[in-house]
């Protein structure tokens, strides 16, 4: 199989407009991998007006785009800001689409209570700090036994309890039909730009690309993060921004990336960026009155495209097909 090199394209074929909101960065959690940024509580989260506010004039320019709003937010711990339950019910009632982050921690009522409003839920095992491993696996049942909710589980594969980490995954694995994913752990995450990956066995590594849950066999759209990739041959394949990730196959430097025409990014500060990688700075933020958003895509010059938002969306090889002599037709996706 050709590698990511040799591809010409990677496409998001999703008819969504994605906001991948950073919402606050308070946490009950402290991973250690998790820089203070990401769980310190030392930033003040945006009012309910403010937000509500911003996801107005997105709905309305998603709609001018022909997308439906696809709101993914994470934290922090977002299930424990007070109006979000609130908040995640008025993008319900205004037809966009809702995918959460979450440790999971939230009580089995406030779960059921707030299943109708959630389309995604990505979960994440932390093997250190993990107060109770059932409530955990209870918390996924509850989400599989939703018709609306696709759900995915990243177990944080800390190197030092990489067997505990293991173990979980292959128990929750024997009891809940979800995708599963040995989500390895990267230096520099949270602050600063991601560096490199931290260090792995080969056998570790052959486990976490092997690893996979079961299909939950809903009948839902496929999840943003399923790209279709296109090779010089002309063949095509589905993958998952995972299978990028975990192949090491996410350096795009000097392709064309549509983050900011198919997707932006919001930290907690609330300022806004074409993606996580923050390549030519912020493009406005939530508190701003206007904000124009970008309507071409950007030359990619990040080595490490980690963040699953941001590998989501379309980027093509043009530089390539420059070489060629235009022998691959490209098609500009806006």
């Amino acid at each position: 199989m050709v590698t990511i090199k040799e591809s010409i394209k990677v496409r998001n074929n999703s008819k969504v407009f994605s906001i991948n909101w950073a919402l606050m960065n308070n946490c009950n959690y402290k991973c250690s991998y998790c820089h203070p940024d990401l769980n310190s509580g030392s930033i003040k989260a945006p009012s309910y007006d403010v937000v509500v506010n911003f996801i107005e004039n997105i709905i309305l320019h998603s709609k001018e785009l022909g997308l439906i709003p696809y709101f993914e937010f994470g934290g922090g711990e977002v299930t424990i800001l007070r109006y979000f339950s609130d908040l995640i019910k008025f993008i319900n009632d205004n037809n966009g689409l809702v995918c959460i982050v979450s440790n999971g921690s939230k009580s089995l009522s406030w779960w059921r209570e707030n299943a109708e409003y959630l389309n995604g839920v990505s979960l994440s095992y932390h093997v250190n700090d993990i107060k109770d491993e059932k409530h955990f696996i209870d918390v996924a049942k509850i989400l599989e036994s939703s018709k609306n909710i696709r759900l995915h589980v990243n177990v944080m594969m800390d190197p030092q309890k990489f067997n505990d980490c293991y173990l979980f995954a292959k128990s929750l694995k024997e009891q809940v039909k979800c995708s599963i994913a040995l989500q390895p752990l990267f230096e520099g995450f949270g602050h600063g730009g991601i560096t490199k990956k931290y260090n792995y066995t080969d056998e570790q590594e052959l486990l976490m690309k092997s690893f996979r849950g079961w299909p939950d066999e809903k009948n839902l759209p496929e999840p943003r993060s399923f790209l279709e990739i296109e090779y010089l041959d002309g063949s095509k394949e589905t993958r998952s921004t995972f299978d990028l990730l975990i192949n090491d196959q996410v350096n795009f430097i000097g392709w064309d990336c549509y983050t900011g025409v198919e997707s932006i990014v919001i930290t907690f500060a609330g300022e806004i960026y074409r993606a996580w990688c923050m390549q030519d700075g912020s493009i406005g933020s939530i508190y701003n009155e206007n904000i124009t958003l970008p309507t071409k895509p950007i030359r990619c010059h990040t080595k490490i495209c980690q963040c699953g938002a941001d590998l989501s969306s379309t980027k093509i090889n043009k530089q390539l097909v420059k070489t060629l002599g235009n022998a691959i037709d490209v098609i500009q996706i806006i």
